[in-house]
């Protein structure tokens, strides 16, 4: 029923910006920024009795910016990608191993701007009745994170944390959210923020 409720809800306006400020590492949460190219993650949900089941992956270690965080299964647009959702499946396929058919679509959250890598990421929804198997690719993720959304709750669990954003850039007390020794924050936490702000009032 909450899978229904949750697909009806995302049709109409979204919190966007008036929440993701929120978990927003910088002063001042950027805005639609013409340079920034697209790309799209995937929210695999399984709704439970008393809860929601998630997928989140720690990525790899890597000379990038994003090396070693925690995020959604997601990444770039490509040519070939039939339009952004099939880029989040897509994704999620190579990154995790799930089908690229797998789990109903019901919608999508506001899109995040992250300026340390000029992204413009979307997020898209997908519900199943049960995870399938899923393998990490070797090269592109160093673990499998499954848990629930009262883990990651960004009206409870936040906190701050001194990170390094980027080679020599530390960002002070930057808002995110502790999952036993994952530190979750950035345009993840923005997303889980968005999410948790819509779901807890259905």
């Amino acid at each position: 029923m909450r899978d229904k409720k949750l697909k009806e809800r995302l049709t109409r306006e979204l919190p966007g910006i008036s929440v993701h400020k929120e978990f927003s590492p910088l002063r001042g949460y950027a805005r639609e920024i013409s340079k920034y190219r697209e790309s799209a993650v995937a929210i695999h949900l399984l709704f439970n009795q008393h809860d929601v089941e998630l997928i989140l992956i720690k990525r790899s270690s890597y000379n990038g910016a994003h090396s070693q965080q925690i995020a959604f299964p997601g990444g770039k647009a490509e040519v070939s990608d039939l339009n952004l959702e099939y880029t989040a499946r897509r994704e999620s396929h190579e990154e995790i191993g799930l089908p690229i058919q797998n789990g109903e679509c019901i919608g999508k959250l506001s899109p995040v701007l992250i300026p340390v890598s000029e992204f413009r990421v979307t997020p898209y929804i997908f519900v199943h009745k049960v995870f399938p198997q899923l393998i990490g690719n070797q090269r592109e993720v160093d673990e499998i994170i499954k848990c629930r959304l009262s883990d990651i709750d960004t009206h409870t669990k936040k906190t701050f944390q001194d990170v390094e954003a980027k080679a020599g850039l530390i960002l002070k007390k930057v808002p995110g959210i502790q999952l036993k020794e994952h530190f979750i924050w950035g345009a993840t936490a923005l997303i889980i923020h968005e999410l948790n702000c819509i779901i807890k009032k259905l």
